[in-house]
């Protein structure tokens, strides 16, 4: 009759002594220790792979802007530390006028935004400081005149940007605050304050741009 070389290992370990199983176990911990930290680092790698492939700029352009109000706005934004977004917007508006008066206008724009969850795409709130600068000339009963306006807007906003997953955002986003202006004419008197007065007011673009506490943001672009 043929004997058999092998032994089951229920019939092994049965066999072993205290200090055998004990080592055993050990053995068979350490195998389920180096699968655990396996399947950890796994894990971050791929989180941290995923994180690093989160779009953490966004460049956009406020287009609907340019044919409704003959604005050109640009707006940059970080995100970092997760949820802290430092935002940043230049706007330009080359013609502000009515029948008498003309100027130009520039406008610059420091936003916090803190996001609700760790990236781009999602809800954020936070404070904004503007300051406008616009300049021209006019005409007030056959007397001409130079004016600059110098505006300070301290306020808060919130809003939406939305991420594709090419990268195509869009942001949506609203506020108030408060003004500080200071409204220089040259040379000044009731005719002249009365026609830039009314200059203020002629269209949408010029009551936008002066005298205006809001805060908006409707633009698209690219985030990375």
């Amino acid at each position: 009759m043929k004997t058999s070389k092998y032994f089951s290992t229920q019939h092994f370990v049965g066999n072993q002594s205290p200090a055998e199983k004990i080592c055993t176990g050990l053995r068979e911990l350490k195998q389920c220790y180096k699968l655990i930290l396996l399947f950890c680092i796994i894990s971050f790698s791929t989180t941290y792979v995923n994180a690093q492939n989160e779009p953490r700029q966004a460049i956009n352009i406020c287009a609907i802007a340019i044919p409704t109000m003959n604005m050109y706005v640009i707006n940059y934004e970080y995100l970092y530390h997760n949820r802290h977004g430092l935002a940043t917007r230049i706007g330009y508006v080359p013609k502000l006028e009515d029948a008498d008066t003309k100027g130009v206008g520039w406008e610059a724009i420091l936003n916090y935004r803190w996001h609700f969850s760790p990236k781009l795409e999602n809800f954020f709130v936070g404070p904004y400081l503007r300051y406008r600068y616009v300049s021209g000339s006019g005409m007030a009963e056959a007397s001409n005149y130079d004016f600059n306006v110098h505006e300070v807007n301290l306020g808060l906003n919130g809003g939406y940007r939305w991420v594709s997953k090419i990268g195509i955002n869009v942001v949506l986003a609203a506020g108030y605050g408060y003004s500080i202006g200071e409204e220089n004419l040259m040379p000044t008197n009731p005719e002249i304050e009365s026609a830039f007065s009314a200059f203020k007011s002629a269209n949408n673009t010029n009551s936008t741009f002066l005298d205006a506490p809001f805060f908006g943001e409707v633009s698209i672009g690219y985030a990375f």
